[in-house]
C-alpha cells in the first residue's frame, strides 16, 4: 500500500510584522529565516493572516536593519495608520521567490510533520520542531506516549531526507535512543 503524500508548502513565511515604524509606513518586521539580509533583496511578497486564509500580495521597495528587526517598507504603505494596520501579518514569499538553499539543506516548514526512522529502531515519530541554534539545529520527534526524541541535524546522523515521501532516515549515535525512549 502506497503512503499518500503531502505536497509541498506554495508560500514560506519569512518574517511578522510587529508594529509600525515613525510616521512614513515602515513596518517593523520579526524575522522569520535564518538569513535575514533576504529582506534587502526582497521584491514581491504576500502578507498573509495566521490562518493562510487571506493572502494580499505587496511589492517591497526597501528594507533597513534596527537590531534584530528588519523595517521594511511596502509599495502603496506610506504612513503609521497604514502600517498599523498589518500588525500581525506574516510576510511570506511564494516557493518560486524564495532563496535557493544549498545542497542538503531544507526549509523548516518543509520538514515539519515527516516520519523519522532510524537505522537500528525503526519508526521514531513525527518531526515536531526544528530548534535552531548558532552551531547546529536540533530535530524534535514526537510520538505518542513517549518522551520527545532529540537529536542534532549533522551529516554524520542524517542519511536521508525525502521531501516527496515525507520521511527522514537517521542514524542515532549509540545510547541516544535509549536516553529518551527506555528511561
Amino acid at each position: 500500500m502506497m503512503k499518500e503524500t503531502k505536497p509541498l508548502r506554495n508560500i514560506l513565511h519569512i518574517g511578522r510584522i510587529i508594529g509600525a515604524h515613525g510616521l512614513k509606513g515602515e513596518l517593523k518586521v520579526l524575522p522569520l529565516t535564518d538569513d535575514p539580509k533576504r529582506f534587502l533583496s526582497l521584491k514581491d511578497c504576500l502578507l498573509v493572516t495566521d490562518d493562510e486564509k487571506e493572502r494580499v500580495p505587496a511589492q517591497a521597495e526597501g528594507a533597513r536593519f534596527s537590531g534584530d528587526q528588519v523595517l521594511l517598507s511596502l509599495k502603496g504603505v506610506s504612513d503609521r495608520t497604514a502600517a498599523e494596520q498589518l500588525k500581525g501579518r506574516l510576510v511570506s514569499v511564494t516557493r518560486e521567490h524564495a532563496v535557493a538553499l544549498p545542497p542538503d539543506t531544507w526549509f523548516i516548514c518543509d520538514l515539519l510533520g515527516c516520519e523519522v526512522h532510524d537505522k537500528t529502531h525503526g519508526f521514531l515519530g513525527q518531526l515536531k520542531d526544528v530548534q535552531t541554534g548558532p552551531a547546529q539545529d536540533v530535530y524534535v520527534v514526537t510520538l505518542a506516549g513517549q518522551k520527545d526524541l532529540l537529536f542534532p541535524a549533522r551529516k554524520t546522523i542524517l542519511r536521508q531526507v525525502d521531501l516527496e515521501l515525507r520521511r527522514i532516515d537517521v542514524d542515532l549515535p549509540d545510547g541516544l535512543f535509549e536516553i529518551y525512549r527506555e528511561s
